[in-house]
């Protein structure tokens, strides 16, 4: 006589044994992109915020990119909104954690506008995860009202290798 086991036991013993291995569950630490970035965070819910990135960073291979911006800023909004499309946000997710630092009027965060010699925003910041030191920095300013526009692909490319 052939016993059969019911299907949703071979279906359970398959989804346990899969977890326990691993396998089935290839997916990447968030990037961070899908925060509300405009949210004000205290400065203590920031830095934990970061602390948070970097060891997302060192466990997924990536690594943190700091977003400064503030809401009144429209070519803050702009890098937000162009970070989120294809081109970009392929890069992103790939490559980093996104921690987005809103600094109001230059009055909130003072203590990373100053390790990172913010004058102006929108600016990107890249972080080594292990060490928290910068690796590269950029100002993305003026990209709205002008002749000079940004666009999703060239941001990336900036991404890509930031130099």
């Amino acid at each position: 006589m052939n016993v059969r086991p019911p299907l949703a036991l071979v279906f359970t013993t398959v989804a346990t044994a899969l977890a326990l291995l691993g396998c089935g569950d290839t997916r990447r630490a968030p990037s961070g992109l899908d925060v509300d970035p405009w949210l004000p965070k205290t400065e203590e819910e920031l830095d934990a915020r970061i602390l948070e990135a970097r060891a997302q960073a060192r466990e997924s291979d990536r690594q943190v990119l700091l977003d400064f911006i503030a809401d009144w800023c429209e070519d803050c909004r702009e890098v937000v909104r162009l970070s989120k499309r294809h081109a970009a946000r392929g890069v992103i997710e790939e490559k980093y954690v996104v921690v987005y630092v809103e600094v109001g009027r230059f009055d909130r965060h003072r203590h990373l506008i100053e390790r990172y010699a913010i004058d102006r925003i929108a600016t990107l910041v890249v972080l080594d995860p292990e060490s928290g030191e910068r690796v590269a920095q950029t100002t993305l300013e003026p990209i709205t009202g002008g002749q000079r526009g940004l666009t999703s692909a060239q941001l990336a490319a900036w991404l890509r290798d930031p130099s």
